[in-house]
C-alpha cells in the first residue's frame, strides 16, 4: 500500500489514510463489478486481485496497487469487475468522505487533481498500447484469413456434363469448415470433399488446412507417383485395371490414414473433424462415399424426395483404427449431390430459432437443378431466417449437378 501512496502529496496521504476503512475480501469474492456506481477506490494492503469483463481478463494486481479510483473518485459506473484471486485486504476510500477530509486543504485537492490527471494519463497509455496489439493482431489474423483463402480452391474442376459449385461463408476472420473438389486421373474421379473441425477460430483454422491437405494428398497418391519432371501424369487404370476397385481402396485409405495421423500424433488436442469424400465417376454418375460423422448428405432431384446419405462412422482424429464404411449411390441426369456444414441447420435468428434439417428439406425437395442455383437459394433463405442475427458458426456448401442430356 506505501508504494502507492509515497506518490501523493503528503496532505492527500495523510487524507487517504484517516478516511480509508479496511475491508477483507475471500478469494473468489467480488470487489465491485461491471456496471456498479463507483462510490469509493481501493489500495490493496495484502493478497491479490483480478480486473475482468465477465470472462475477459484484463489485469492482474497485487500489493500497493490502487483500482477503482477513476469511477470512485469521478461518481461513474465501473467499467469492469474486480474479483478477489485470494484472501485479499484493501483500504476502502469513500468518495464523499475523502472530499470532506480535503475541502479545506488547497495543497491536498491540488494532489487529488494531480493523482487523476496521472492515473488518466497511464490509463491513456495503456489503451494506446493495446489499441496497437489488437491492430496488429487483427493484421495477424487477416494474413491468416488469406492463406487459408488459398487452400480452398480457386475454381471448380470443369467436367463435362456436370455443373460444380461451392459455397463458404466464415463467422469469424478465419474458419474451421473447408471444401474442395479435384479430378484425380489416376483413378478417373472427381473426388468432392467438405469437412467440419470442432471449435472455431485460429485452433480450428490450422487443424482445416492440415485435414484439407492430407485429404487431398492422399487421394492423389497415385498420381503424385507417377509424376516426373518432364511427363504428364500417368494413368493407374489405363491398363485394363478395376478402376472402381482401386477408387474404393483410394477412399478408404484417404479416410484411414487422414484418421490415424491425426490421431496418434495430434491426439493430445482432442481436434476431430466431420468429413464426407466422394469419389465420383463422370460417365455413369457412380460415385462411392465415406460419410464420417458428418451432416447427412443429399441426392435432390425433380422426382421428389432427397435421398440421404446419413454418417456410417465416427468423425475423423479421435480413434486410430477406427472402420468407415463404404457407401455407394448414383447420381442421375438432373439430380444435385449437396454436402453442407452443420452452420446451415443450426443457423439462427433474433429469437434464437435454428434454421433446422427440416427447414432445409422442405426447401430442397423437388429442385429442379443446377448447383450454383441450389446453393444461392440455400444462402438466401438461411440469410432471411437468420434477420440479420450474428452468425455463430461457418456456413458451407459444395453441390454436383449432372446436366440432362
Amino acid at each position: 500500500m506505501d508504494a502507492f501512496l509515497e506518490t501523493l502529496r503528503p496532505e492527500l496521504r495523510d487524507a487517504i489514510r484517516e478516511v480509508g476503512v479496511e475491508r477483507t475480501y475471500e478469494a473468489g469474492q467480488s470487489v465491485f463489478k461491471l456496471g456498479d456506481a463507483g462510490v469509493a477506490f481501493y489500495i490493496i494492503k495484502k493478497g491479490k486481485a483480478r480486473v475482468h469483463a465477465d470472462d475477459l481478463e484484463l489485469n492482474r494486481l497485487g500489493e500497493g496497487d490502487a483500482f477503482g479510483e477513476i469511477a470512485g473518485l469521478g461518481g461513474m459506473d465501473r467499467t469492469a469487475s474486480v474479483t478477489a484471486e485470494e484472501r485479499l485486504t484493501v483500504l476502502r476510500v469513500e468518495r464523499q468522505a475523502l472530499y470532506e477530509a480535503v475541502r479545506d486543504q488547497p495543497e491536498a485537492l491540488l494532489g487529488l487533481v494531480t493523482m487523476l490527471c496521472e492515473r488518466e494519463s497511464g490509463m491513456a497509455d495503456r489503451v494506446t498500447s493495446r489499441s496497437w496489439q489488437l491492430h496488429l493482431a487483427r493484421q495477424e489474423l487477416e494474413i491468416g484469413r488469406t492463406i487459408q483463402s488459398g487452400f480452398l480452391p480457386d475454381s471448380m474442376p470443369e467436367i463435362t456434363g456436370y455443373e460444380i459449385a461451392g459455397h463458404f461463408q466464415a463467422a469469424r476472420v478465419v474458419a474451421g469448415d473447408f471444401y474442395d473438389a479435384f479430378y484425380i486421373p489416376a483413378i478417373k474421379r472427381l473426388a468432392l470433399v467438405i469437412g467440419d473441425v470442432c471449435d472455431k477460430g485460429v485452433g480450428a483454422a490450422l487443424f482445416m488446412t492440415l485435414f484439407r491437405s492430407l485429404i487431398r494428398a492422399t487421394a492423389q497418391s497415385r498420381t503424385f507417383m507417377s509424376w516426373a519432371v518432364d511427363a504428364e501424369p500417368g494413368n493407374a487404370c489405363a491398363d485394363g485395371q478395376d478402376c472402381a476397385t482401386l477408387a474404393r481402396e483410394t477412399l478408404a485409405n484417404t479416410i484411414a490414414l487422414t484418421n490415424n495421423y491425426i490421431a496418434t500424433t495430434h491426439g493430445k488436442t482432442s481436434m476431430f473433424a466431420s468429413v464426407f469424400v466422394a469419389l465420383l465417376e463422370p460417365e455413369s454418375g457412380v460415385f462411392h462415399y465415406i460419410n464420417a460423422g458428418h451432416e447427412e448428405a443429399y441426392i435432390v432431384g425433380a422426382k421428389g424426395v432427397p435421398i440421404a446419405l446419413p454418417p456410417d462412422g465416427p468423425v475423423l482424429g479421435l480413434f486410430p483404427g477406427a472402420g468407415h464404411a463404404i457407401g455407394q449411390a448414383t447420381l442421375e441426369p438432373g439430380e444435385t449431390l449437396l454436402v453442407y456444414t452443420d452452420g446451415v441447420p443450426e443457423a439462427t435468428n433474433r429469437a434464437g430459432e435454428q434454421y433446422t434439417d427440416e427447414r432445409l428439406r422442405a426447401l430442397i425437395t423437388s429442385w429442379p437443378g443446377g448447383a450454383e442455383s441450389i446453393l444461392e437459394a440455400i444462402a438466401l433463405s438461411v440469410a432471411e431466417f437468420s434477420e440479420g442475427a450474428r452468425q455463430h458458426d461457418d456456413i458451407t456448401m459444395l453441390a454436383s449437378y449432372r446436366k440432362t442430356v
